[in-house]
């Protein structure tokens, strides 16, 4: 499935040089598409060995692309058709029985993980590259993977200032009887508090981008919005949750064997717009301020 944003749609659908940036765009992405799945099933054996599973078998497989601005935050239509597929595969697991992992808390929680997992290929810093691919144990021997890669496009007569970036997502849906032999016991609030690192190190790595001249103040400020919104809908399930206190980072990184860089990446950040004049001091405050409160 191939979908565009609103707003880019909306200019392909008035002239046929947009229609066909777009087609060229998926196009080119498509034609990768074997070689990132193999690519994408290589990581997914690398960490289910790494877990010391070996029974795993393959429960459903897909794709799907979205076209958009690079500043847009809109991959809800990808990630609805992924916790689609998720429910699917936990119905025809054990039909009788309402998986934990299915509760509506945890289909949002998923949510953010697969927009985390799609913006991390948009960025074009490195310092977010590691998250455009995630495992996540959803529940004892269910286990739902994701791979992500991104194109852009840059046509100011087509679309204006702004790049066009297609993003395709590969998600696989995996069980394992050992890993359900091994631990029964399931916590939809790891996942959050995961991503919530997640979700802070693509705001550290935007800031990054910032510093580094790859992108506006404007992009900044329009993307940096939207995760903070991201963040605090995490927030507030943890909060909800009581399980895991959302400010012991170590204690979830050591779960999941995170490093968590988020601080070095912030400071070293700002060390670079401090010279680069004056119309970077907001940016420098905020950062400086989220770095004083352990925000990161």
């Amino acid at each position: 499935m191939a979908c565009t944003s609103g707003s880019v749609q909306s200019v392909a659908d008035k002239t046929v040089a947009a229609r066909e940036q777009i087609v060229k765009l998926q196009q080119m992405i498509e034609s990768q598409s074997e070689n990132l799945k193999t690519k994408f099933f290589s990581e997914i054996d690398s960490h289910l060995s790494a877990s010391h599973i070996g029974d795993a078998l393959e429960l459903a497989y897909n794709s799907d692309v979205k076209t958009e601005y690079t500043s847009e935050f809109s991959l809800d239509k990808i990630a609805a058709v992924v916790t689609k597929a998720l429910k699917a595969v936990a119905v025809a697991q054990d039909p009788a029985s309402k998986a934990p992992a299915l509760s509506p808390e945890a289909i949002a929680a998923y949510t953010d993980v697969v927009n985390t997992v799609a913006e991390a290929a948009k960025s074009s810093s490195s310092s977010s590259a590691s998250l455009s691919f995630s495992m996540t144990r959803l529940s004892p021997g269910l286990f739902a993977f994701l791979s992500a890669s991104s194109i852009n496009i840059k046509d100011e007569d087509t679309f204006g200032t702004e790049a066009i970036t297609t993003t395709a997502i590969y998600y696989r849906f995996m069980q394992s009887i050992d890993d359900i032999s091994n631990e029964a016991k399931f916590g939809e609030a790891l996942i959050d508090a995961s991503n919530l690192i997640n979700m802070k190190r693509l705001q550290a790595a935007l800031t990054d981008q910032l510093a580094n001249g790859t992108i506006d103040l404007d992009t900044w400020s329009t993307k940096d919005d939207k995760y903070s919104e991201a963040v605090k809908r995490i927030e507030t399930r943890l909060d909800a949750d009581g399980t895991i206190p959302r400010l012991q980072p170590v204690l979830v990184g050591v779960q999941f064997n995170i490093k968590n860089p988020n601080d070095d990446i912030a400071r070293g950040s700002i060390d670079r717009l401090g010279k680069m004049g004056p119309q970077y001091q907001k940016v420098v405050d905020l950062t400086k301020s989220r770095l004083l409160k352990g925000y990161y």
